[in-house]
């Protein structure tokens, strides 16, 4: 059972990253998020446009 719940809040993380990423698309290059002493880095390759 321990391990059927962290697979769904695996899958519930993923799945909010995804739809984060997918709402802020065209703004985000680089995502920071810290919490204790961990850090969580996203970092995309984005061209900047004019």
């Amino acid at each position: 059972m321990p391990k059927r719940n962290l697979l769904y809040g695996l899958m519930v993380m993923c799945f909010t990253v995804l739809v984060f990423t997918w709402m802020v698309r065209d703004t985000l290059c680089e995502l920071h998020l810290k919490r204790g002493n961990t850090e969580f880095a996203a970092i995309l390759a984005c061209e900047v446009k004019r």
